[in-house]
């Protein structure tokens, strides 16, 4: 099962992922000889604003590597809406600026014009582009028919970039052995304070971890002018969202005329939190978050959606597209996202334990007082390092004592917050 001259590869979805598989499969075809069609399918129109990825938009390193090395393409400027300066964590009680160092930039962008940046990006490399929406697809030893609203398109191999859309997975699902990966649900608001309170706020990212029942985490995003807030977890939803701007940790971040009531715009999403099951076959393959290759406490979804589009297009051109081959090559090139998950799936449980027992205060305090720690919590809420070295590096005798000391500490003060007052002693 291998590409040949005339053949089409087919991409669901136009967003980064696809677009940089596109550009790849035309760039690798060229390097071997052959002309081959590629169409990218992506029912939005990002070009006129009118529809939207629902992610906050933080570009972070190596984004930039990425796009100059693998793509030949530099972000325009016109695109960055600020850079971000740095990271706060934030808990019931306290709060952390949080310390280290990047090998590169973070910056927030506006995902409809990113978006449409790498589309135009794929269409100039010589990808069609069809704004359709697919509703079915049939796969077999043959090939590949692919249903949309408009014409039908038959093609020698499928690529699914489509996200997490809940209807397009269902097709995937119907016509592959695919099936989703487990994910959590988002809520996205966006606030509008004004540029006077913008400018007071600075170019910090607050990262809150809150013992809240049913929130995982949330996050305040400043985003030139306005203020991008996002939470998730397994059943939120707008009322939970209401309570976490509500909270006294966030309230300290909102204006005040925010701070009363009224009417939000939301939007919900979802991101994957494990690798989908049958995620490649044959003529088929998943990357970004319709493949779960994502490192899920930490995002950097972007990077990994053209990393993961970059390596499919590759494997395609250069070893074919039956099941065997995206398994010797596509899945090992992503060796260090698949490597990295039992790591990630600790951190969550270990968090989300911190958050519901009320000991993430004490873990912010430990790393206030241990650079070791600071370091591990820096690099988890940036992004910058695998979980893996994350662990590692501060799985040390010295800081597991200190962190059972705390323990200790925490569980010896509620319990005895929960002991009934002391009678006053008898007069003798």
């Amino acid at each position: 099962m291998h590409i040949k001259d005339g053949d089409t590869v087919c991409i669901v979805g136009g967003g980064p992922g696809g677009s940089a598989c596109a550009m790849t499969l035309l760039r690798e075809a060229r390097k071997l000889g052959r002309i081959i069609n590629v169409v990218l399918l992506e029912h939005k129109q990002f070009s006129e604003h009118r529809h939207y990825n629902q992610c906050i938009g933080v570009l972070s390193p190596p984004f930039e590597n990425i796009l100059k090395d693998e793509l030949g393409l530099t972000l325009p400027e016109g695109l960055v809406l600020n850079e971000i300066e740095g990271y706060r964590l934030h808990s019931d009680l306290l709060s952390l600026d949080l310390i280290g160092e990047e090998s590169g930039r973070s910056v927030s962008v506006a995902r409809s014009r990113f978006d449409a940046f790498m589309l135009e990006e794929a269409r100039k490399a010589g990808a069609q582009v069809v704004h359709n929406r697919v509703t079915a697809i049939e796969v077999n030893s043959e090939g590949v028919l692919i249903y949309s609203e408009g014409e039908n398109i038959k093609s020698a191999a499928v690529v699914g970039a489509f996200g997490l859309d809940d209807g397009t997975c269902r097709i995937f699902e119907q016509g592959t052995p695919y099936r989703q990966p487990d994910f959590l649900n988002t809520v996205i608001t966006l606030l509008y304070p004004g540029k006077e309170f913008m400018q007071s706020m600075g170019l910090t990212i607050h990262a809150f971890l809150l013992s809240h029942p049913g929130l995982e985490f949330g996050a305040v995003t400043p985003k030139d002018d306005h203020i991008s807030i996002n939470i998730a977890g397994r059943h939120v939803s707008s009322n939970i969202m209401m309570e976490f701007l509500r909270s006294a940790p966030v309230q300290r971040f909102l204006p005040p005329h925010q701070r009363r009531e009224k009417p939000l715009n939301y939007f919900k999403g979802r991101f994957p939190i494990a690798p989908a099951r049958n995620l490649f076959g044959d003529r088929y393959v998943m990357i970004g978050d319709s493949a779960g290759l994502m490192r899920p406490f930490k995002g950097k979804g972007i990077n990994s959606a053209i990393n993961t589009g970059i390596y499919s297009a590759c494997s395609i051109m250069q070893h074919g597209v039956s099941k065997r081959a995206f398994a010797e090559n596509f899945y090992q090139n992503c060796q260090e996202l698949t490597e990295d998950l039992p790591y990630v799936r600790a951190v969550r449980v270990l968090t989300n334990m911190a958050t519901r027992f009320k000991f993430m205060d004490h873990m912010i305090a430990v790393a206030a007082e241990r650079p070791d720690f600071m370091k591990a919590m820096f690099s988890s809420v940036s992004g910058h390092d695998p979980y893996k070295k994350i662990i590692m590096e501060t799985a040390g005798l010295s800081l597991s004592f200190t962190f059972a000391q705390k323990i200790l500490e925490h569980f010896v003060l509620r319990q005895e917050a929960h002991l009934p007052p002391k009678s006053a002693s008898p007069a003798l």
